[in-house]
């Protein structure tokens, strides 16, 4: 059971915990919470003070395996680790059904019943991402990620012209009024930590490496629009991107590092930009 306390009274708890954990409307229906030690429904009111435990239930969607051809980056009886294209879909979802990397994963013959993709890529990002191929490596990366002890590193072109290097450091909660889309917050949320550095500068635009300290949903997007230079190509948080004709935001998993949990090994994995990314920073140079 996760366990949440109430600073501020007055909110409901599906709005509450929909803020502040990764979690779907069907999800909450069927969730075990309980406040202050007793079950409750979803629409109850909360107090200041007031401890929420909860238990999320996983949502089984079933998937058809198809004959998807995927770029393994690396593969060994234990995991893989895969450069997903830019437009693929991690899993399927509303409206989502086939072409994902799960239902091509099915179709290579992995038995995700016992294992799965450890963490996920927006649809429109593409780069390196990890798939356990047997539960108890599967169990041991979900830890890693929770211990921060997996190194990710993106590239990402961003609006303006960005200096130096720093870190930021804010929460990040589901935006109320866009539900598929995240925001940073001041109060409540999850935290959120997104190291950067700049690479290059170009007349309006600046090459940036991201590093990742936490894994939420939207991060380096949510974080980069907040101190004020979003991500080049997103149409979901940077309406006035200058850059036409883009695919998708110019934002790409480059690199991978962790220690493999059977060998014990540093193993640490890079891919080259895509070819829609490097030709844009070649027009821009």
């Amino acid at each position: 059971m996760q366990k949440l306390r109430v600073e501020t009274g007055g909110e409901r708890l599906d709005k509450f915990l929909a803020e502040r954990v990764e979690v779907t409307r069907s999800q909450l229906k069927h969730a075990k919470i309980l406040v202050n030690g007793k079950e409750v429904k979803s629409g109850t009111k909360l107090c200041a003070g007031d401890v929420i435990e909860f238990e999320i239930p996983e949502v089984h969607i079933t998937a058809e395996p198809e004959d998807i051809p995927v770029n393994v980056v690396f593969e060994d009886e234990w995991l893989m680790v895969i450069n997903k294209p830019r437009g693929m879909v991690v899993h399927p979802g509303a409206g989502v059904k086939s072409g994902t990397l799960l239902n091509a994963l099915l179709g290579r013959g992995i038995d995700l019943e016992r294992a799965g993709i450890v963490h996920r890529l927006d649809k429109n990002t593409n780069g390196l991402l990890v798939v356990a191929k047997v539960q108890r490596v599967h169990m041991q990366l979900n830890a890693m990620f929770e211990k921060r002890e997996v190194k990710r590193t993106y590239l990402g072109l961003v609006e303006g012209v960005l200096s130096g290097e720093g870190t930021v450091d804010k929460n990040i909660a589901r935006d109320p009024n866009r539900r598929t889309l995240y925001r940073t917050v001041t109060v409540g949320g999850r935290n959120a930590i997104t190291h950067y550095k700049v690479i290059r500068n170009f007349s309006k635009w600046s090459l940036v490496e991201f590093n990742l300290e936490t894994g939420r949903t939207h991060q380096i997007r949510v974080h980069a629009k907040s101190i004020g230079h979003p991500i080049v190509g997103d149409f979901e948080y940077n309406s006035g991107t200058s850059i036409k004709g883009l695919s998708g935001q110019m934002l790409e998993a480059v690199k991978l590092s962790f220690i493999h949990p059977i060998t014990g090994k540093q193993v640490t994995f890079d891919a080259k930009p895509s070819e829609e990314f490097s030709k844009t920073l070649d027009r821009l140079a």
